[in-house]
């Protein structure tokens, strides 16, 4: 028989241990349903707003989780306990509080029509940085560089924007992310890191090879860019804020190692004109005989690693072997517009065919972009249209509405693009203005492991070995 209830005696509390009236353990405190707490939890852990919280996450690194067992419902955002502990001890939390205390008094002040008194407020604004978070979140510059791919593909998205107040994206950012994208460009054209570039509907794909680790990155088109109401440009934004300091570390090792100073000169009567270009050429002329000493001093390095790893491994083994054709790789793409003069017509997209010129060793570059007179030279431009020294003219119109003149090639901007992946200068009547190029194949992808090569790859491939022959007789 079992044993009767007392009359009267009382239910155990909701949330214990059946059969635990005095030792009874709280539902959700131990175990897996107590390492995570929901997103309402955190905001009033943390006394900070949803905006606040959700740019403090991006800041940090944290990121939701998705635990086996939710305690509080399947419709509830979790993160981890110890996350929100971590944010818990963040400095920046404190600069947030003084933010919105500022922004208050502010307000006030603008209510009541006193601008002088909220002038005088505004310069004492508070003020952060985050040089500790960049420090924080990556042990090593090979973590910072492996990382890059996202930060400068959002440089070169914002650098492509215009400044909106009514999308609250301000022109300090703008004008700081184009500042960072063209010195990573600078940097890749003295360094020659470039490794493949693709255009493409959505812009132009490049990837870089930097410290042993390929850096990849999307710059979009420069047209006149339509914002989508359903973006949220205020994440966006603090992704940008974090980035934009990384990169500053970034750039100024990198500057460091080429022993450039950082950040670099400017011309500022060049910027105004040829705003687009004018950073990146700001130090070319001084860095020619720079950039082909440095190619020059890199190949006498590849030949010596290439001959260190022979003699390690032999000179029939796999490693020596894929050591050579790496190396030969690399060199014929520095070399690849080496001791040309490249003229660009104003219709073709001045910044990614002059950044690849640039980065395959081309001699000299001109542009008519920007030139207030026909065939006068532009701003910043060695090169005008009717130059004599001119060795092949970038054109994107049709042969019947210029004037072609003798000793020198029309080609069209695809031509830089492919014959900068194949490693070596393509036939150029291929790609005669007025006639329709071949198809601009993707270098990102593997044909063998796809299992189908299309003809012009076959066509590349038999070219780019021709030219590796070649110049290894020469």
């Amino acid at each position: 028989m079992g044993q009767k209830k007392k009359k009267g005696a009382k239910k155990n509390p909701k949330g214990f241990k059946k059969g635990d009236k005095i030792h009874g353990q709280k539902k959700g405190k131990k175990g897996e349903a107590a390492a995570y707490v929901t997103r309402a939890q955190a905001l009033a852990k943390l006394q900070v707003s949803l905006a606040d919280f959700r740019k403090l996450c991006i800041l940090k690194g944290i990121y939701p989780r998705d635990p086996k067992k939710k305690a509080h419902g399947l419709d509830k955002t979790y993160y981890h306990s110890k996350d929100i502990t971590f944010l818990a001890h963040e400095p920046l939390l404190n600069k947030f509080f003084e933010l919105k205390t500022f922004m208050k008094k502010f307000k006030r002040l603008m209510g009541r029509n006193e601008r002088d008194l909220a002038k005088g407020a505004e310069d004492r604004k508070p003020k952060y940085t985050l040089n500790h978070l960049v420090r924080e979140r990556y042990n090593s510059f090979e973590d910072a560089v492996r990382d890059l791919d996202d930060a400068v593909s959002m440089l070169a998205l914002f650098q492509a924007l215009s400044a909106d107040q009514r999308r609250q994206i301000p022109t300090e950012a703008v004008n700081e992310a184009t500042r960072l994208y063209q010195e990573f460009q600078l940097y890749c054209i003295r360094a020659q890191a470039l490794r493949k570039v693709f255009a493409s509907i959505k812009g132009y794909y490049f990837q870089a090879e930097i410290m042993g680790h390929t850096v990849t990155w999307l710059a979009p088109h420069q047209f006149a860019q339509e914002l989508p109401p359903e973006v949220d440009f205020r994440v966006m934004l603090t992704f940008l804020e974090f980035y934009r300091a990384m990169v500053k570390f970034v750039n100024f090792r990198l500057y460091a190692d080429l022993g450039l100073s950082y950040p670099p000169k400017r011309n500022s009567l060049r910027e105004n004109n040829s705003a687009e270009v004018a950073a990146l050429e700001v130090e070319m002329r001084e860095a020619g005989k720079a950039r082909e000493a440095a190619a020059d001093a890199g190949e006498k390095a590849d030949a010596e690693v290439s001959a260190t790893v022979a003699a390690d491994f032999g000179a029939e083994s796999e490693e020596a072997k894929e050591m050579q054709r790496r190396v030969a790789e690399q060199t014929r793409m520095k070399n690849t517009f080496r001791g040309l003069k490249v003229y660009i017509n104003r219709e073709v997209p001045l910044r990614p065919v002059y950044f690849t010129l640039l980065c395959g060793g081309v001699s000299e570059v001109g542009w008519e972009r920007g030139a207030g007179v026909a065939g006068s030279s532009a701003p910043g431009s060695t090169l005008n249209v009717g130059g004599k020294h001119v060795t092949h003219q970038v054109v994107d119109r049709p042969p019947d509405s210029f004037d072609q003149r003798e000793g020198r090639e029309y080609i069209q901007p695809q031509w830089v693009f492919d014959s900068f992946n194949n490693g070596c200068q393509l036939p150029v009547a291929l790609y005669a203005p007025g006639r329709a190029p071949p198809p601009h194949l993707s270098p990102f992808v593997d044909d063998q492991a796809e299992g189908y090569v299309p003809r012009q790859r076959e066509l590349l491939d038999r070219l780019a070995q021709e030219a590796g022959v070649s110049s290894g007789a020469a």
